[in-house]
């Protein structure tokens, strides 16, 4: 299946639901779910620690302390999603190949499979 627009060559292409087919969803794993948000505080986390040495006495033990806590639990989301992603890759080629109907975010174009 080509995964780009016909028209315009973009990647940047989205699924467009049918009333007559049911939307088929890939299986997100819940590792997932945790991984990514982990991910976004611990890069928080981070900043703020490094902001607070730059321009302070440096940062405090809490802070420490949430960020390597915060750390595992992104290292265990990730060895998690890493199990995972074997079935995670085939749920979503399941996806994109039941959708028939597909739509270009950049130029509108509209085509069937």
């Amino acid at each position: 299946m080509q995964y780009q627009c016909p028209k315009c060559q973009s990647r940047k292409i989205l699924p467009v639901a049918s009333a007559s087919e049911p939307a088929v969803r890939p299986n997100v794993p819940k590792s997932l779910v945790i991984l990514i948000p982990a991910i976004f505080v611990l890069l928080l986390l981070v900043v703020i620690s490094i902001a607070m040495w730059a321009f302070g006495d440096g940062a405090g033990q809490t802070l420490q302390i949430a960020t390597v806590v915060v750390f595992l639990i992104c290292a265990g989301a990730g060895v998690m999603f890493w199990r995972d992603l074997p079935d995670f890759k085939i749920s979503m080629q399941a996806f994109m190949s039941n959708n028939r109907h597909w739509k270009c975010r950049d130029c509108n174009h509209e085509w069937n499979i």
